[in-house]
């Protein structure tokens, strides 16, 4: 007797249960990839809120103004090209997280913060009494590359602190800024004022008005030999890491200094503790000549497949004779520097960019 042939039930993936659907985003670690997921149909769309999108592994973007940018993924080669809805009169001014600054640089009431992976745009409060050049040139490098758009926005001109969440219909002043040249970090109410030419760290209670604490700066070896850099501040998993490094003169070899800010129990001064690893972090550094440094970090479990121990950091050269940017990887461990090659070009400038497709 012949076997039956077993009946094949078609099956309708528009049907797939909806608590299988979250098996399946865990697999898509690429952001596109998620938004192709959540096109198919309107019940995928509905179980796949844009709050339950994986962590990113940061993108580089060429800045241009515009309206076609360049993003390039590194964890998987791909360049992408993406147009945004923004008005021809209007550059784009840096990254701020996921965010970009645009508007016009000779009018204060123009500027905003635009997603340009789905084109939404919240627009800045103007900020009076600043110089509205100033305030593009300079916005970015004093606001975190992991930025959330729930976060405060902070700006420093003219001895005032001032911060603003997006959406705000005004700027509140903080507090005065420190006299001399510092370099301003916020972390969660705190503010973190770097003397350039010392190193000295002050802590300011922004709410009480009140300064905390002034910490002498990390200490390190002799540094004779070489060009050395720091510290610039990194919140990495709720703790902030004070990072200077030392570089040749032709920009080949690299050493890098990881400091810990200890508060110990709440008694005495803050201090610093040399971090001999990063254990599973890895930092994303963007590092400027005559400018303040900044960057993120994540943790390998965020990053499949990628190294923990490790910084990847871009320099930005003032000197062309160089080129302008390039991207580097650091292993910790073995203090081995790689230059990673990119799709951009020695002198296009590129910016570490969170992609996320979140808005308010």
């Amino acid at each position: 007797m012949e076997k039956e042939e077993e009946e094949v039930i078609e099956r309708n993936w528009v049907d797939l249960l909806p608590e299988h659907i979250p098996l399946i985003q865990e697999k898509l670690s690429e952001i596109c990839d998620f938004v192709r997921f959540r096109a198919v149909c309107k019940p995928w769309h509905f179980f796949s809120p844009v709050s339950d999108l994986p962590l990113q592994f940061p993108w580089l973007l060429r800045n241009s103004r515009g309206p076609d940018l360049e993003f390039y993924s590194i964890a998987f080669n791909k360049l992408y090209t993406i147009r945004t809805h923004c008005p021809s009169i209007n550059f784009f001014f840096g990254c701020v997280g996921g965010y970009l600054l645009t508007g016009q640089a000779n009018n204060a009431n123009s500027f905003s913060l635009l997603n340009p992976l789905n084109n939404r745009e919240v627009s800045l409060p103007v900020l009076h009494d600043s110089n509205s050049f100033n305030f593009a040139s300079k916005f970015s490098w004093y606001n975190t590359l992991n930025f959330q758009i729930g976060d405060y926005l902070l700006f420093f001109e003219n001895e005032t602190s001032v911060r603003c969440k997006p959406g705000d219909d005004r700027w509140d002043i903080i507090g005065p800024r420190c006299k001399g040249q510092y370099w301003p970090y916020y972390f969660k109410g705190l503010l973190f004022m770097v003397e350039c030419c010392t190193g000295i760290l002050k802590i300011m209670d922004v709410s009480a008005h009140k300064e905390l604490y002034v910490i002498p700066p990390p200490e390190h070896e002799n540094m004779a030999r070489g060009y050395f850099a720091g510290p610039y501040l990194v919140e990495s998993c709720g703790e902030i890491l004070a990072i200077c490094h030392r570089r040749s003169y032709w920009y080949t070899d690299f050493k890098f200094y990881i400091h810990r800010l200890e508060f110990g129990n709440g008694k005495g001064n803050p201090c610093w503790v040399k971090l001999s690893s990063i254990g599973d972090r890895i930092l994303f550094l963007q590092i400027h000549q005559g400018r303040r440094s900044r960057g993120l970090c994540l943790r390998t479990s965020d990053c499949a497949g990628f190294k923990g121990n490790c910084i990847y950091f871009t320099i930005n050269l003032l000197d062309f004779d160089f080129g302008h940017n390039y991207l580097n990887m650091h292993d910790m461990g073995n203090g081995v520097t790689t230059v990673i090659n990119t799709p951009f070009g020695e002198k296009d400038e590129i910016s570490w960019f969170m992609p996320t497709l979140t808005h308010m």
